[in-house]
């Protein structure tokens, strides 16, 4: 559980510097046509889901079957981008025409870096 404890600060320092730097430029942002409000909503929910891929993750390492660990990073992933993906759609659906599509690639982003992130912190754990 050491690894979890160490996950869980990554990614809250992760969430309140994207947070920061997002309410720092936010005029820039508006500027450039960026809804802030959808890439706030995609950080807190791509942490909530981060944190609960990374605990099932880290879970599965304490399995002597190693497929047990293969199987949840892989699901872990797989649970993550379709939850950021319904979140999309959702909210694809409720705009229609008003979609703005630099908020819906900053989610993207936010996607990519979470799990870049998550996926070097278990490699690590994996090498210790």
């Amino acid at each position: 559980m050491k690894m979890m404890n160490k996950a869980t600060v990554v990614f809250v320092l992760l969430l309140l510097l994207v947070q920061g730097i997002l309410a720092v430029s936010r005029t820039w942002l508006l500027a450039q046509e960026v809804n802030v409000a959808v890439v706030s909503t995609a950080n807190f929910l791509l942490f909530l889901v981060t944190i609960l891929s990374a605990s099932l993750t880290t879970k599965s390492f304490t399995n002597p079957n190693l497929q047990a660990s293969v199987r949840a990073v892989m699901l872990s992933f797989m649970i993550k981008f379709f939850v950021l993906a319904l979140a999309a759609f959702i909210y694809i659906y409720v705009q229609r025409k008003a979609v703005n599509l630099p908020a819906l690639y900053g989610a993207a982003f936010l996607y990519v870096l979470y799990t870049g992130v998550e996926l070097r912190l278990l490699l690590g754990a994996l090498k210790k």
